[in-house]
């Protein structure tokens, strides 16, 4: 997820460990190689992947993971698997009110946030050990600096690990035995450029996406191997009044959108939705921005007056089955007029929905 999310915590585990002489190290880039990404803006796409996506190397030998934008790197001890990028802080929403001073509908509910566990700093920068005991945590990037992880693999076998700031992103390292064959640079070079010819092919053809359904708006749009067009699908819809709108996540994305109408713009931050969005950057975003404005057991009216002020907001989705967020969320557009939409996760995105 591209997010400015910040958030301190305990760090994750990690072992120093000295350099050992002799041992040879790749390199993997944790999300789109650096040199690849304006190819891929020209789509407004970027890819949710490792590159390359599986590597092999001997035990003994190390890999060098960079952080590309916004991801993480998570190598579970043997037998577990990633973490979840949101989580409940152990408290309960209490005392939220929408602008018009009508207490929301999820008061009671618990209060989600960033997980300390994925978000806390790691061992970006650091060299590490892994012989699969104990959990390899990176911690999120905390900016275009932020130095690579070095990981030495000190037992023989395959380990996947993961990004958990985009599930379903996931990398393999194959550690074979000390004297065995494993491939070249070369090879290796080889294979991540041809994954990035894979993906920009899949990036051009999620850009020219349509949704079938005259009244639903793609939030994004995902192709195989991590692909992921950062844009709304129409950018503007026109509706009869009274139509009701759904906003929908691409099925296969690796990422969390949502769809919030209100006055003011995520660039205000002076505005109701610069302050609303604008909570992400904290520890505990405004619960108003992670739930939905309105009841999930029905469509939500959309006015110019709605909670006070026009405040319409599907609240998280995503398209995992094992996740609990919803991948859709219907609003009935009650009055004529042009009502903006954001992603309030990636601000630039937009969308416009004319009701007529």
């Amino acid at each position: 997820m591209r997010t400015r999310i910040a958030v301190v915590a305990s760090a994750a585990i990690a072992v120093a460990l000295p350099a050992t002489a002799g041992a040879a190290t790749k390199t993997v880039d944790a999300g789109t190689p650096r040199g690849d990404q304006r190819s891929f803006e020209r789509y407004d796409a970027d890819v949710n992947a490792f590159f390359p996506s599986t590597v092999t190397i001997r035990v003994g030998d190390s890999v060098r993971f960079r952080p590309m934008r916004f991801h993480n790197v998570d190598i579970p001890a043997k037998g577990e698997g990633p973490v979840p990028t949101f989580a409940p802080n152990g408290q309960k929403v209490a005392g939220a009110v929408d602008p018009a001073g009508v207490p929301y509908w999820f008061n009671g509910l618990d209060v989600i946030g960033p997980n300390p566990a994925v978000f806390a700093p790691g061992s970006w920068g650091k060299k590490v050990s892994y012989n699969g005991t104990a959990r390899v945590q990176s911690g999120a990037p905390t900016g275009p600096k932020t130095k690579p992880m070095t990981v030495r693999f000190t037992k023989a076998g395959s380990v996947t690990y993961f990004c958990d700031i985009h599930p379903g992103m996931k990398g393999t390292v194959r550690v074979r035995a000390r004297r065995a064959k494993a491939p070249s640079a070369r090879a290796d070079a080889r294979a991540k450029k041809e994954q990035v010819a894979r993906a920009l092919r899949r990036a051009k053809e999620a850009a020219a996406v349509r949704p079938e359904d005259k009244t639903t708006v793609l939030l994004g749009s995902a192709a195989p191997g991590g692909v992921e067009s950062f844009r709304f699908f129409p950018s503007r819809l026109t509706v009869k009044v009274g139509d009701a709108v759904t906003f929908r996540m691409s099925r296969g994305s690796r990422e969390a959108h949502t769809a919030t109408a209100g006055p003011g713009s995520p660039q205000d931050r002076d505005s109701f939705l610069g302050k609303l969005i604008g909570s992400f950057e904290g520890p505990a975003p405004d619960p108003a921005v992670i739930y939905p404005s309105d009841p999930p057991s029905g469509a939500a009216q959309l006015t110019p007056t709605s909670h006070g002020n026009g405040f319409y907001n599907s609240g998280v989705l995503d398209s995992l089955r094992a996740s609990p967020l919803p991948e859709s969320n219907t609003v009935r557009i009650a009055e004529a007029g042009t009502y903006t939409f954001y992603c309030a996760i990636h601000p630039f995105m937009k969308g416009t929905v004319v009701a007529e």
